[in-house]
């Protein structure tokens, strides 16, 4: 019970937690670097405690099988998004970044990069929940653009990199294996066997303690990421403002791609909620490839894709959308009564 109300702690704390984190490490490792580059070693023990969780509840077989005309549109749509309209977006998000800040140190650059390019976050589903949209829909887009980042993430980024960074695209691969098909496979396997030896229920008791590990690894990654790169952090800072505006921004841009989109397509409000949900990015998969191809800075620039923007605007659009339904509820009772009179 106790491990329960600190799990729901750390979930709906977890904006103010995550940039208390920063503040408060960023500051430390201004003064004490080296300690924070000692524990270095820790951070892929705490990216795989972040992705494991996803990957034991992720069920692929049911998120295919049942096509429906809606589904079909939906991962058309989301396939355009993710392959052609994304890439081509993060490729003027570089451009308007150097005409703002042209100095940026080009590892803070592939990760902004890596963050645009990365799948959709395992929370988004629980967000579209939350917001009345089709929680399956969402998964169904989980678990899509894990398989097309595959191709995306190393392709993409090479093509938009080249120019500023060496990209080792094998180096690039060799992270998206160890930190998708790694963890897909631990989780796939640990799901089955609790389920063959203990049964459904054993395996969603699991599911609060996984989600506080989960949670857990997040918050030590971001203390020794920013712990670590805290001196630069203070010598410009503007980096972290501009950054994040910059970032909040290109996010809208792609979340109103997608509500035009569902609304051309005619999907109803809760299946727009979904392809708006759609246009996350995962920035656990994101830092771990950041961490693992281009250095600690780069995970800097993914947190600004991640708690700087991304994570704030999913819990905006939940507050956005419960208006947007009142509306349409109020609006089909107008016309009811209208009708009946």
């Amino acid at each position: 019970m106790v491990e329960m109300k600190i799990v729901k702690f750390l979930k709906e704390k977890m904006t103010y937690i995550v940039f208390t984190l920063i503040i408060l490490s960023s500051y430390a490792g201004v003064h004490h670097r080296d300690v924070f580059l000692s524990l270095k070693w820790t951070l892929p023990i705490a990216l795989f405690m972040m992705l494991f969780q996803p990957m034991v509840f992720m069920d692929i077989r049911k998120a295919f099988t049942t096509r429906t005309e809606i589904k079909t549109k939906y991962l058309a749509a989301l396939t355009a998004f993710y392959v052609l309209l994304f890439p081509a977006l993060t490729w003027l998000l570089l451009k308007f970044w150097f005409v703002v800040m042209p100095n940026t140190d080009p590892r803070l650059l592939a990760g902004i990069v890596l963050i645009s390019l990365a799948p959709l976050p395992s929370s988004a589903p629980a967000f579209t929940n939350l917001a009345g949209g089709k929680f399956q829909l969402t998964l169904v887009g989980v678990v899509w653009t894990f398989i097309l980042s595959l191709f995306v993430m190393p392709v993409y980024a090479k093509l938009l990199l080249h120019t500023l960074i060496k990209v080792p695209t094998w180096l690039l691969l060799k992270s998206l294996v160890l930190y998708i098909i790694v963890p897909l496979v631990a989780g796939q396997l640990t799901k089955y066997a609790v389920l063959r030896w203990k049964g459904k229920n054993a395996l969603m008791k699991l599911k609060e303690p996984l989600v506080g590990l989960s949670l857990l690894g997040m918050y030590w990654m971001i203390t020794v990421v920013f712990g670590i790169n805290g001196k630069i952090i203070a010598e410009r800072p503007e980096i972290i403002v501009v950054g994040a505006l910059i970032m909040n921004a290109y996010f809208l841009v792609r979340a109103a791609v997608a509500y035009f989109t569902g609304k051309a397509l005619g999907f109803p409000l809760e299946h727009i909620i979904s392809l708006v949900y759609s246009t996350g990015s995962n920035m656990t998969l994101a830092t771990a490839m950041a961490i693992g191809t281009f250095g600690s800075l780069a995970a800097v620039g993914t947190a600004l894709g991640g708690p700087f923007s991304d994570m704030i605007l999913m819990i905006l659009f939940v507050r956005l959308f419960a208006i947007l339904r009142a509306r349409r509820i109020y609006t089909e009772d107008e016309e009811t009564n209208g009708d009946g009179e």
